[in-house]
């Protein structure tokens, strides 16, 4: 169960796709398409300084996050059972960290 996440800006994307976040949220409860989808879990770069305590939202020991580790809230999206993701693989795209994989 794979993640690929192409916002390589937020602070917990590292080696080009992986993500470090302990947990990753996606909302857009009503959403009926992709781009009615968002990480809410990204923080930009740019915004380290409202985030001070950023790293203890890192995984302890480093590791890449996968499915597992992602909380839906798109109701309508074929993957998400009771707010869990059962996607094989998730797809967060770089222009503004829509998911991809999102299947009504």
């Amino acid at each position: 169960m794979a993640l690929n996440c192409q916002v390589h800006d937020c602070i917990y994307n590292e080696d080009g796709g992986k993500c470090f976040a302990k947990n990753i949220m996606i909302g857009g409860k009503n959403a009926i398409t992709s781009a009615e989808t968002t990480c809410n879990s990204y923080v930009s770069g740019n915004q380290i300084k409202n985030y001070e305590f950023a790293n203890e939202f890192v995984a302890s020991d480093k590791t890449p996050s996968d499915v597992r580790n992602i909380k839906c809230a798109a109701m309508s999206c074929r993957y998400n059972f009771n707010q869990d993701c059962t996607a094989k693989h998730v797809e967060i795209n770089n222009q503004n960290a829509n998911c991809d994989t999102f299947a009504p």
